[in-house]
């Protein structure tokens, strides 16, 4: 089914930041579903989970920012989920 759904923010994402008492495969299961409720092109889902990640997450994401090219897909080396799981 096709729709013609604006991008948007119609489902909240919380903030992950890094810390080991958060559950990292939770969080990324969770961007998939807010990521498809706010219909996120694929393409900027990457950019725009960026504003979600906070201390060393950010920090994290700061420093391979010129690696990253997408959320999910590719190789381990060059997209957002993987990294952050590993």
């Amino acid at each position: 089914m096709q729709t013609n759904a604006r991008e948007g923010t119609y489902a909240k994402l919380s903030e992950y930041h890094g810390k080991s008492e958060e559950d990292v495969i939770a969080w990324c299961e969770k961007v998939k579903r807010v990521a498809m409720i706010n219909n996120w092109r694929a393409t900027r889902i990457y950019t725009i989970i960026a504003a979600y990640l906070k201390e060393a997450a950010a920090d994290y994401y700061k420093e391979e920012s010129i690696n990253i090219t997408r959320w999910v897909g590719g190789n381990a080396d060059n997209n957002l989920k993987d990294l952050l799981i590993v």
